[in-house]
């Protein structure tokens, strides 16, 4: 649904060789698989953009059925970072700017949201919004933890 937000047309789609599902036609790389949710194995630690690295911990293991790809693919990664310098920091703000008018259309009095890297691009946010109340704050502040990935922010300025 993003793919189709941000090109303004939807994403052509194909179905998989192994398992019953359908991918962008045009992916650089496709990874078919399952995954038993009572099958762990430990991984880790891995370095993280918060500038600390995670701990070791179970995560399920994927068992891979086919491997697809076009001619001369692309693989795309990132280096984590914790400040703009490294690319998951552009990520960050690119994220706030991509979901700004899609948090708008769920709360109109939202004007402009800030993300800053010290937050860690979830931690803190900034809002600015319409001129409120004091009393509707709070609404706009809840609304804005009841969408998503928000809902994980733990200082919220309004």
């Amino acid at each position: 649904m993003i793919a189709g937000f941000l090109r303004q047309k939807p994403v052509e789609l194909v179905k998989c060789e192994t398992v019953d599902l359908e991918v962008p036609a045009t992916a650089e790389i496709v990874l078919e698989g399952h995954v038993h949710l009572d099958e762990l194995r430990s991984e880790g630690p891995f370095g993280d953009h918060t500038g600390f690295y995670s701990l070791e911990d179970l995560y399920p293991v994927f068992h891979l059925s086919c491997i697809t790809h076009r001619k001369n693919p692309i693989y795309a990664t990132t280096i984590a970072g914790k400040n703009l310098q490294w690319e998951d920091g552009w990520m960050g703000k690119a994220v706030e700017r991509i979901f700004l008018p899609l948090m708008k259309l769920t709360i109109p009095e939202i004007v402009d949201i800030n993300l800053p890297v010290e937050g860690i691009f979830h931690n803190l946010m900034i809002c600015f919004h319409q001129e409120v109340l004091i009393p509707a704050r709070p609404a706009v502040m809840n609304a804005i933890w009841s969408l998503g990935q928000a809902m994980f922010t733990n200082a919220l300025l309004c």
